[in-house]
């Protein structure tokens, strides 16, 4: 466990910052703590030339903290998958718990990390290359990653492009995997682990093994959905109603509405359902899946490599850490 343990001074407070008259000991400050014990609890394991850099944090300020009085910020790891560590922090003074949460740090090469940005074009073009994710609305676990995907790319910085995409269609092209049609013991195996994913994500899962009559009309307001920059709002709200509320995402009623309550124009939406220009996106976006070596879904691109399943989303994030640093 790494401890770091101040006494703050006048300067720590939040009216030292700008906010006058708050003579408590700031959120940035108890953060800059939280980060600084993460560090201690692992400085003795770094090979000569590495370090950690923090990532993100997400912490709730529970109570105020006063100056002159020693706060101690605590570091436990719980995880580590590759260059990826979490932590669970917290700060206390006096007995209370004044902040509590969790903090993840990329494990980095101090040379790499440190040398001058790349003035090669190309190169600077491949850091800044976005997120490309391939769905379709039949999946579950399209479901959690579409729950998940957005919120990774805002931390890596990266666009995220939605391309919604003819699953059944891509599979009987590509040959790919039909996890329903394997044997007993992996089908009861297959159906509790989303139950288990679901639980993971507070998400209620009611398998249906009945897919909607049209499917395509919902991939088709995902692209209309994705010109109008409301993707993420829209492709969430239809796989909940599918898959936690058994609502049809074939009824142009029931998209109309999931597109309104997403900030969309509901006749729009409607239109959309019938356009040729929309159906002809989602048949490219399916072309394209396969030409790039999709086998099944969600799968992901992200540094031009590609990424397959809700579970590789992980990795997906700490490659995304990677290449940035």
């Amino acid at each position: 466990m790494g401890l770091h343990c101040v006494v703050p001074g006048p300067e720590s407070t939040a009216a030292a910052i700008g906010n006058d008259g708050v003579q408590v000991v700031s959120s940035p400050y108890l953060v800059g703590m939280l980060e600084e014990a993460s560090h201690r609890a692992m400085r003795d394991l770094f090979e000569s030339g590495e370090a950690t850099v923090g990532t993100r944090i997400d912490v709730s300020h529970l109570a105020p903290a006063l100056p002159g009085r020693e706060v101690s910020a605590q570091a436990q790891l719980q995880e580590a998958q590759g260059r990826r560590l979490r932590f669970a922090v917290s700060a206390h003074q006096d007995g209370r718990v004044i902040m509590r949460g969790v903090h993840e740090r990329a494990l980095v090469q101090l040379d790499r990390f440190l040398a001058p940005a790349p003035t090669n074009k190309a190169a600077t073009e491949a850091q800044a290359s976005p997120i490309e994710f391939f769905f379709d609305c039949h999946s579950p676990w399209c479901y959690f990653a579409a729950l998940r995907i957005g919120a990774i790319a805002r931390r890596l910085n990266r666009e995220l492009i939605w391309r919604p995409m003819h699953l059944a269609r891509l599979i009987e092209r590509v040959d790919g995997r039909r996890p329903l049609d394997a044997n007993a013991a992996f089908v009861r195996w297959f159906k509790a682990d989303m139950q288990h994913w679901a639980e993971q994500l507070g998400l209620e899962l009611r398998y249906r093994p009945a897919f909607p009559l049209r499917p395509v009309r919902a991939l088709r307001a995902t692209v209309f959905a994705a010109q109008h920059g409301r993707a993420e709002p829209f492709v969430s709200a239809v796989m909940r109603a599918y898959w936690s509320e058994s609502r049809d995402i074939s009824d142009p009623d029931q998209l109309a509405a999931l597109g309104a309550a997403a900030g969309l124009d509901a006749h729009a939406v409607r239109a959309s359902i019938d356009d040729p220009v929309f159906k002809k996106q989602v048949e490219a976006n399916t072309q394209e899946a396969q030409d790039r070596g999709v086998f099944g879904a969600p799968s992901f691109f992200c540094n031009g490599e590609l990424f397959w399943g809700n579970d590789r989303l992980d990795a997906l994030e700490a490659s995304g850490h990677c290449n940035a640093v």
